[in-house]
């Protein structure tokens, strides 16, 4: 049984690992879809983008801070 909870515990730390390397989205980013214009636009910053297959963007469109 200790075997398992280990196992489940590793599994869950690679998961949020992998989710953290895929994504530079910071916390203000949402993007919602402009249908009237085809892109995908941030409701926080105002930034507009187009992807390839349609979903929404995974990088973040908006400058880092200093």
């Amino acid at each position: 049984m200790p075997i398992l909870l280990i196992a489940l515990l590793l599994g869950v730390l690679a998961y949020l690992f992998w989710r953290r390397k895929t994504t530079t989205l910071t916390r203000n980013c949402r993007w919602r879809l402009d249908r009237d214009a085809g892109k995908w636009r941030c409701a926080y910053c105002g930034q507009q983008t187009t992807t390839p297959d349609g979903s929404p963007p995974k990088i973040c469109a908006q400058p880092p801070a200093p």
